[in-house]
């Protein structure tokens, strides 16, 4: 519980002790004290076996002010640089997106047709993401607009007007849609502030649709009743978030939540008749 290192947006640099050049293996993205529940989402992802964040710890740092805890994340200088409107190394739009899910690109080694709309993203991972997505409520990737639900007026696609383009949805771009440069077919999960105070009558569906498989590994996970424990066990390792968050009793409210949403999503899973599969390749 403890150490690390980070490396903010514009450069500066915490090291986990000694002097010179910062090892790029040793730093990390810093994000803001708002974004803490990143830290949430990256436990969840690793528990559920989907494995596509990256490793982020709460930590305050010494050289900003204001000694909040900030969700610092592990920097990968394996993805790419992003195009500075949908920060994605693929550029998808919401019909595209729709069209590719129902060819289910790259399933057991197949090639796509050239006419099918498909990215090299594998299909598998876009139910991975949907999953992941609807969980911790997470809008900024598959329904940037906020089309799919009533955001808050401080929610970023209010402040932005972006909940006022949902006429066409068919051309809202996706975002932060991010592949590693030596491996297309997989997707890195970035960005990943959680909402956990959106209400149950105001879940965003919009991020399931056209999934109609999901992974069997998280399903399981949800399924067997040990979800609670197993996130209690992993947060207690990272102790300035668990401590930030009220202790147990503030993390047992957090994962209250996620359970919640666990039941509603397999029950819309089950009525529906969706796939579980195994997504292992």
């Amino acid at each position: 519980r403890g150490g690390g290192a980070a490396r903010g947006r514009g450069g500066a640099a915490a090291r986990g002790g000694g002097g010179g050049t910062a090892d790029p293996q040793r730093c990390g993205l810093i994000r803001t004290p708002a974004d803490i529940s990143e830290v949430f989402a990256f436990h969840l992802d690793r528990i559920l076996g989907l494995n596509r964040t990256l490793p982020t710890v709460a930590r305050t740092i010494a050289f900003i002010r204001g000694g909040l805890p900030r969700p610092v994340v592990l920097w990968d200088a394996s993805l790419p640089m992003t195009d500075n409107v949908t920060h994605s190394t693929v550029r998808l739009n919401w019909k595209s997106y729709q069209e590719s899910l129902k060819q289910k690109c790259w399933v057991h080694g197949k090639v796509p047709k050239s006419d099918w709309s498909c990215s090299e993203i594998h299909h598998h991972e876009w139910c991975k993401l949907a999953l992941f997505d609807f969980l911790l409520q997470i809008y900024n990737r598959l329904d940037r607009n906020c089309c799919g639900f009533r955001p808050r007026k401080e929610d970023f696609c209010v402040q932005t007007g972006l909940k006022l383009k949902c006429d066409n949805q068919d051309s809202i771009d996706l975002a932060h849609i991010i592949q590693r440069a030596q491996d297309r077919r997989h997707l890195v999960f970035i960005d990943n502030k959680a909402y956990f105070d959106r209400s149950e009558d105001n879940l965003n569906f919009k991020v399931l649709e056209g999934i109609t498989e999901f992974p069997e590994s998280a399903i399981s996970v949800l399924k067997n009743g040990h979800l609670r424990e197993r996130l209690l066990q992993s947060l207690f390792l990272d102790e300035l978030f668990w401590e930030s968050q009220g202790g147990r009793k503030g993390i047992e409210k957090l994962i209250d939540v996620i359970e919640r949403r666990a039941t509603i999503f397999l029950t819309y899973v089950n009525a529906r008749g969706f796939k579980v599969l195994r997504m292992n390749e």
